[in-house]
């Protein structure tokens, strides 16, 4: 599942000016450079295989826990609407269970064409809740909710799975330099964001006025409703419901390896699948293409599965949660077009 962020020079959600980036070579460019490496991946994992190991690999495979794999998957986005809705609860403002399951598809579609750490997602979901009259103070709120709990619940995981790999002799001095880097960076974002949450103009403002991309930051955060932002009620619980989401994309990953016959520690995999996320994470290429899939691949062999087990459960979950749900996310993402909300 992808992630919220500080706006790069988008306008406000729900402005009526916010648009995606118009495409262009570059943006077609960046998605043939991924799928290239995915290809490379897949061809170089084969290359050193043994042929015996893909013929056991079809003999042992159950497909049945693909299912379960799937229901899993519905899961993180069941989680990610609940984070929504837990604001808007507490602004008498309950919005369906449905909807949230639709814009939480819609999200992932937009995050995963453009690739802005998630922002692009959010926008689609504001403003699809302002249309349906949610006051723009309680849906900034839930902005400023979702951004900062999903980067608290990403520094947790990852200093997690930093300790794992150092405990089992994995861990590379630039994996555990890029994870320090990115945990200092997601804890100053988590606590700026909600620190200046409600901030009205001052004398901060004005300085940043100078730099147009830091104004409108602190225009959109000082929109947001305090009362709800600063909730340690509700950062909590988003917390502990981005935190389900990780669980939920690493126990799926866990599972598929289960589903080809093979078997791995969960410790080991959830560490491998967030070492494959920081990866993605920094990558410029859309959805983390190629990235994603060599780190996963590396990092679950280290873990002691098979290279044909790990390249297939590799694939298998970028199946089911990039490239699956990339249809009726378009579908739902219409709103982000100015038609009318989901229903």
């Amino acid at each position: 599942m992808d992630e919220p962020a500080l706006a790069r020079g988008r306008e406000p959600p729900g402005s009526g000016t916010t648009a995606l980036p118009a495409r262009g070579p570059l943006r077609w460019l960046s998605w043939l450079v991924g799928i290239a490496v995915v290809a490379a991946v897949i061809g170089a994992a084969l290359h050193f295989s043994e042929e015996r190991e893909l013929v056991r690999l079809a003999e042992d495979a159950r497909p049945g826990w693909l299912l379960v794999a799937a229901l899993l998957q519905a899961g993180t986005y069941l989680a990610q609407g609940e984070i929504w809705r837990l604001v808007l609860r507490a602004a008498h403002a309950p919005l369906p269970l449905a909807t949230a399951f639709k814009l939480s598809l819609a999200k992932l579609f937009v995050d995963q064409a453009i690739p802005s750490a998630g922002l692009s997602g959010t926008v689609v979901v504001a403003k699809d809740l302002e249309r349906r009259g949610v006051p723009r103070g309680v849906v900034m709120a839930a902005v400023v909710v979702s951004t900062a709990s999903y980067y608290g619940a990403y520094v947790v995981s990852l200093a997690a799975a930093v300790a794992i790999t150092i405990a089992e002799g994995h861990a590379s001095a630039l994996v555990i330099a890029a994870s320090v880097l990115f945990a200092l960076f997601g804890s100053a974002l988590a606590l700026a964001v909600l620190a200046l949450s409600g901030f009205k103009q001052g004398a901060l403002a004005r300085v940043a006025v100078r730099v147009p991309r830091a104004a409108r930051a602190l225009r959109l955060l000082g929109e947001a409703e305090p009362r709800l932002a600063r909730s340690p009620g509700l950062v909590s619980a988003s917390i502990v419901l981005q935190l389900a989401i990780v669980l939920l994309d690493a126990g799926t990953i866990w599972v598929l390896v289960r589903s080809l016959g093979s078997a791995a520690p969960a410790s080991a995999v959830f560490a491998s699948f967030m070492v494959s996320t920081l990866l993605r994470t920094v990558s410029v290429i859309p959805g983390g293409l190629g990235t994603f899939e060599a780190a996963s691949v590396v990092t679950l062999k280290l873990a002691g599965v098979s290279l044909p087990v790990a390249l297939s459960a590799t694939l298998l979950f970028r199946g089911l949660s990039f490239w699956l749900p990339m249809l009726p996310g378009l579908f739902f993402s219409r709103g982000e077009r100015g038609e009318p909300p989901l229903a």
